[in-house]
């Protein structure tokens, strides 16, 4: 079970990996497009701003998600690395609990707010407004699934001399 949890979040951060580098791509291409637009045809094009706008919102949910698993997120460990041994499973446990309990809120309302704009389209795009809101939703979830399986593949904030390793 602990290997197939680990195989899957593998696969899960591989293809993060692969969908935020072409997110960035198409924004400095668009970005790009833009600043030519704008400065040498003298006339700027209205959906590259928006479109990177949403990919923005779009790589710091999914990138979020990447990071999790890395351990690249700002951590404080300052309490965590006074208690005992025990304590501290306990303690990283608990907040393994908590992170899985928000992000569940998060893809809750975040589904119902990406449902409630569906029929609202974007300014320069007409794209339903659900495509930019929906990255709430599935970072979120993305979270959520990899914290499990962090767990299910046996990687429970082990401590390893004084460093804690997150996940």
């Amino acid at each position: 079970m602990s290997q197939l949890a680990a195989r899957v979040a593998t696969f899960l951060e591989r293809a993060i990996d692969v969908l935020t580098g072409a997110a960035v791509a198409v924004m400095v291409v668009s970005i790009s497009y833009q600043v030519f637009g704008r400065y040498v045809l003298d006339h700027s094009p209205s959906w590259s701003e928006e479109l990177s706008r949403y990919l923005m919102v779009w790589l710091t949910m999914l990138g979020a998600a990447a990071a999790l698993r890395g351990g690249g997120h700002i951590a404080v460990t300052t309490l965590i690395d006074m208690l005992s041994p025990p304590a501290r499973r306990a303690a990283l446990a608990l907040r393994d609990v908590a992170l899985v309990g928000t992000c569940g809120v998060l893809a809750w309302w975040g589904i119902g707010f990406a449902r409630l704009n569906q029929t609202q389209e974007s300014a320069a795009m007409d794209i339903p407004m659900s495509i930019p809101y929906a990255a709430l939703p599935v970072g979120a979830t993305l979270i959520a699934l990899l914290v499990l399986l962090a767990r299910l593949a046996g990687s429970p904030a082990a401590v390893h001399g004084e460093e804690i390793e997150t996940f």
